[in-house]
């Protein structure tokens, strides 16, 4: 009987030593998939925080009040004034660049220069001459990461974050 038992005692000192491989190996699996839930779920998060903000700002836009006397700079500054201001948690970690634009609807506003376009936009009272309203909030996301990246997942994180939100302006509402 003497024999059974210190073959058993040899047998649980082997597995000893296997479970802490097995540890060693699966660890690292199971604590990058919750690092990478986690960090992923964050930058999702202040995604959807930007694009909330730049809806924000062109809502605010689409407020401004009738007859003041440089009203597209107006409206472009009330935007993004409120895209700032839904998004101050996020510009607190680092710089928020914010751009609000308004141009015809046949136009991407953003790609042309607004001191160019702010004399002469062609804004009519029906839609197919309309003008619309295009807010960015764009965070630095590579400048100002939240999480640090561990090797790997720092390809695949995105350089940058970005909402884009756009509404059409009533034309009638408009006194250029």
């Amino acid at each position: 009987m003497k024999v059974c038992k210190d073959s058993a005692r040899t047998g649980l000192r082997r597995q000893s030593g296997a479970h802490a491989v097995e540890y060693a190996i699966v660890f690292p699996v199971f604590f990058m998939l919750l690092y990478g839930t986690l960090a992923y779920g964050l930058v999702f998060v202040m995604r959807l925080g930007l694009q909330n903000a730049a809806e924000s700002g062109a809502r605010a836009a689409l407020r401004y009040p009738v007859g003041a006397t440089s009203q597209i700079t107006a409206r472009e500054a009330a935007a993004e004034a409120s895209a700032l201001n839904a998004a101050r948690w996020i510009n607190d970690l680092g710089s928020l660049r914010i751009v609000a634009d308004i141009c015809s609807l046949n136009t991407d506003c953003l790609a042309v220069s607004s001191v160019e376009q702010a004399d002469n936009i062609p804004c009519g009272k029906t839609l197919d001459d309309g003008c619309q309203v295009v807010v960015m909030v764009e965070f630095p996301y590579a400048a100002h990461p939240i999480f640090p990246a561990l090797p790997g997942l720092g390809l695949i994180m995105p350089a940058r974050l970005q909402g884009r939100a756009r509404a059409v302006l009533d034309g009638r509402a408009l006194a250029l």
